[in-house]
């Protein structure tokens, strides 16, 4: 008699293993690790890499992780098998309130530097837009026009 062979489990995979494979590059999670050292089950570093999963894959409340990667492969998504429950909203909001402490922008401003050297992007003019808008219109190259002056929207 022929034994069965076990149960295989199927995940919808689209884009992601692409963006993976940018986020391994960069190595993010690293990254994170290093400004953002925890002693938690999971290290920050995951569980930012599972916020941005989750958010590229229709963008629901990060109160919902746990239960987005209840339909996922943990493994193929982050590098290692983790259960749903370690990315809780408790874990989600521990982790975001030391990104908080450390500064957003901090460890934004490190991921940008390593994108630029890593895949060696342009550097020469840079334009950084977050909540403010151009009274003068689109903004444009440095060596075209002056900065625009940015006014905050309040």
């Amino acid at each position: 008699m022929q034994a069965l062979s076990p149960a295989i489990e199927v995940y919808p995979v689209h884009h992601l293993p692409i963006l993976k494979a940018y986020a391994d590059q960069l190595g993010l999670v690293s990254l994170i690790n290093h400004y953002v050292p925890t002693a938690m089950g999971v290290d920050a570093g995951t569980v930012v890499l599972a916020m941005v999963w989750e958010t590229l894959s229709g963008r629901s409340p990060l109160y919902r992780l746990e239960e987005f990667f209840a339909q996922q492969d943990t493994e193929l998504r982050v590098g290692q098998a983790v259960p749903p429950q370690a990315f809780n909203d408790d874990t989600a909001g521990r982790v975001l309130d030391r990104l908080y402490d450390l500064g957003t922008m901090r460890l934004f401003t490190a991921c940008a530097v390593r994108a630029a050297m890593r895949f060696g992007l342009e550097r020469r003019s840079v334009h950084f837009d977050t909540t403010s808008r151009s009274v003068w219109g689109d903004s444009q190259c440095a060596e075209t026009q002056a900065l625009p002056l940015q006014v905050p929207y309040g």
